[in-house]
């Protein structure tokens, strides 16, 4: 089988695709104990034991690996665990959770699963940035280190830790996978500014889209939907699994979506930078979902009066009493609104990315060029982009 074959054609073989299991947040996450089916676009005669197909393979070092760093890149050589391999049927859910050969496998179907998300918005590809030189990403399912990274060529998943000591590979965490191949996506729809990856708002902004590329994805398991409605009841604004981006052992999240900072109160940090851009864009979404609450009769119209940008105890459970009983009696139409509210902001993400230029990139530049193709979609699309990027400070 030839696998340099072109793009479209993994998905012509095989409407369906593969079966991988899957969790749609952490393990130790409450409620989401137990993986889920899950298919990706490459069909099963596409994919070799590893897992690896035409775009990612994972090696999965037998002996402790220390981080890539420069100059010490891809391809791993040493000795590795034994891969993945396919079932009988040709699929991938019949690995047992909890062995190497899981975690491999969970790690490949995570980023294929963004990619196959990320690329039915544009409507095309993503070819990597480092395709001149590599033409696989490769997948480091474990290193013993407490973070995780997307580099030229490769993802590396480290191990969090509990208080315990037991040990939470990051390779079972999608936000984290997603959040990192976010990277990825973005460098390779835009590229990278000649001056370096320090210059102004650059850097900043790529860790927030890579956490909107986070939430997005989330967003689109079925079930995962389903248990956060339940879990919130319709309000969106309450901690919840969507806005606490990645969360970790011990009730920790690396960042909040979900966030009511403005640019004049983030520090020097490049994650605290990060936030009023990804707040912002949240919000949309949110304020997308109210307004075709409101419109639909989902919900009480005075749901709109609510200012969500920095919503107080008294705030809350008055957003609570408009959601929670229309949300019990509804709840299907409820997750068909957040759907289109998801998707409408998507597509207008993916569309403006690829219009920016990476040595001319700022927050405000983004904002504007993210409202114009909002209102390529939508006028009220548009309105509610520019109402947050101002409030935060951005425009």
């Amino acid at each position: 089988m030839d696998d340099s074959s072109a793009a479209g054609e993994d998905r012509v073989s095989s409407p369906l695709g593969t079966r991988f299991l899957l969790y749609p947040q952490a393990p130790y996450v409450s409620g989401y104990d137990k993986p889920e089916p899950v298919w990706i676009s490459t069909p099963p005669d596409r994919l070799r034991p590893g897992p690896a197909n035409r775009r990612l393979h994972v090696r999965d070092p037998l002996l402790e690996k220390e981080p890539y760093e420069y100059p010490y890149l891809p391809p791993f050589v040493g000795e590795v665990y034994p891969p993945a391999e396919a079932g009988p049927d040709g699929h991938f859910d019949h690995l047992s959770p909890g062995t190497r050969q899981f975690i491999a496998a969970h790690a490949f179907a995570s980023v294929q699963r963004v990619l196959d998300i990320v690329e039915s918005y544009l409507g095309h590809e993503i070819v990597w940035h480092f395709a001149g030189t590599y033409d696989s990403l490769e997948i480091i399912p474990w290193v013993e280190w407490r973070n995780a990274q997307s580099g030229y060529g490769f993802l590396e998943l480290g191990v969090d830790r509990g208080a315990d000591g037991e040990a939470a590979p990051f390779a079972l965490n999608f936000d984290v996978i997603a959040h990192e191949v976010g990277h990825a996506v973005l460098f390779s729809l835009f590229g990278m500014p000649e001056s370096g990856l320090d210059r102004g708002d650059f850097g900043a902004f790529h860790e927030s889209n890579s956490d909107l590329i986070s939430l997005l994805c989330f967003m689109h398991f079925d079930t995962g939907l389903d248990r956060l409605l339940r879990h919130c009841e319709g309000n969106l604004l309450m901690l919840n699994e969507l806005n606490r981006i990645a969360e970790l052992t011990g009730d920790r999240q690396i960042r909040l979506a979900g966030n009511s900072r403005r640019m004049s109160e983030v520090s020097g940090e490049i994650h605290d930078q990060s936030r009023p851009f990804t707040g912002a864009v949240f919000d949309t979404i949110v304020s997308g979902f109210h307004a075709r609450l409101a419109e639909r009769e989902l919900a009480d119209a005075r749901l709109l009066e609510i200012d969500i940008h920095d919503v107080d105890a008294a705030q809350m459970q008055r957003l609570s009493q408009f959601t929670a009983g229309a949300f019990r009696a509804r709840p299907y139409l409820f997750k068909t609104a957040l759907v289109e509210a998801r998707d409408e902001v998507a597509l207008a993400l993916v569309q403006a990315w690829q219009r920016l230029d990476p040595d001319r990139l700022s927050f405000a530049e983004a904002a504007m060029t993210l409202c114009e193709c909002g209102d390529a979609a939508s006028p009220e699309l548009a309105a509610r982009f520019e109402a947050n990027f101002l409030w935060r400070e951005i425009l």
